[in-house]
């Protein structure tokens, strides 16, 4: 008899940012107590010992040939490219189930966005240079990002949470840990006392592992922006597009931005041995929102002239 598993990942392209493959497990009960990876996963996988992840690829298939309905199974992703990059275990399943589901990375800041509001806050990432970035933390330099209260972890950077694992427990759920300031994870339980964990072949290995995403504005603060942008000057709500207040809004966050930085990090700064002057970056952002303005401008003449009317996606 043969057992044949269908592994299905709820978000593959999220997956992928991290993990390329697939292994699958089995033991003889629920417990998983003498668990072994499974070395062949049938033709179709190759007789490979994993499965290879594809983009836009969502159901995958593995065929244990000696495997029976008594037989419990559990799959995990894991990287070929970054070392000791793994997930948790999904719960098992009876071979007679046969199904495998589980997804290790985090909800997205927003899950409830339009098409139509994706398309927005792509856009406007694009006119303000701020395209999402995916960072890692791990090990023992990591570890040392923990706070003396032992729940909470400081980011390097600004940024969302992909996938978060410490001492070998996996956290997905977005009330654990919470985000403070896209900058603090705030765990329910002491995080410092499980760090070191041993993992096979290498003997101890630290047990902080966190993959983010990173950026200058998070998603909510780019939508929140939009969705209270006034009217652009020269028009009304009757004759604004989407276009427009994707533009205004651009503008806004650009010059907010420029604001902040040039009050804290404006100066020009002279050592012995080194010099630092923002002066690139900000004629850099003048650029972007000289563009932005031209743009602007054109399309507001354009409205005005023609008497187009339109409505903001909301």
């Amino acid at each position: 008899m043969a057992i044949r598993l269908t592994v299905l990942v709820d978000n593959i392209e999220t997956v992928l940012l991290v993990y390329n493959r697939i292994q699958i497990q089995r033991a003889t009960n629920e417990d998983m107590t003498d668990a072994a990876l499974l070395t062949d996963l049938g033709a179709v996988n190759g007789n490979l010992s994993y499965i290879n992840l594809v983009p836009n690829v969502s159901s995958y298939v593995a065929v244990d040939s000696t495997g029976t309905s008594n037989h419990w199974y559990q799959s995990r992703y894991y990287s070929s490219t970054v070392s000791g990059t793994y997930s948790g275990w999904s719960d098992p399943v009876r071979g007679e189930a046969a199904d495998l589901f589980y997804d290790p990375c985090r909800a997205k800041e927003l899950t409830n966005l339009t098409e139509e509001e994706e398309l927005v806050l792509e856009e406007i990432r694009r006119l303000i240079g701020d395209p999402l970035d995916v960072r890692r933390e791990y090990g023992e330099d990591a570890a040392s990002s923990i706070h003396p209260d032992g729940m909470t972890y400081e980011l390097d950077e600004k940024g969302w949470p992909l996938c978060v694992t410490m001492g070998g427990v996996q956290y997905v759920e977005s009330t654990n840990p919470t985000i403070n300031g896209y900058r603090y994870l705030i765990f329910e339980e002491t995080i410092d006392t499980t760090l070191i964990v041993c993992s096979g072949s290498r003997a101890y290995e630290y047990g902080v592992d966190i993959w983010y995403y990173t950026f200058r504005h998070s998603d909510r603060e780019i939508m929140d922006a939009y969705n209270s942008c006034p009217v652009p000057p020269g028009l009304t709500e009757a004759n604004a597009t989407s276009q427009a207040y994707i533009l205004y809004t651009a503008k806004r966050l650009l010059q907010e931005e420029n604001w902040h930085d040039a009050i804290e990090d404006g100066a020009e700064i002279r050592d012995e041995g080194s010099t630092y002057d923002p002066s690139p970056g900000f004629n850099f952002r003048k650029a972007l929102l000289d563009d932005i303005n031209d743009q602007l401008d054109d399309l507001i003449k354009s409205l005005m002239l023609r008497g187009i009317e339109g409505v903001r996606v909301e």
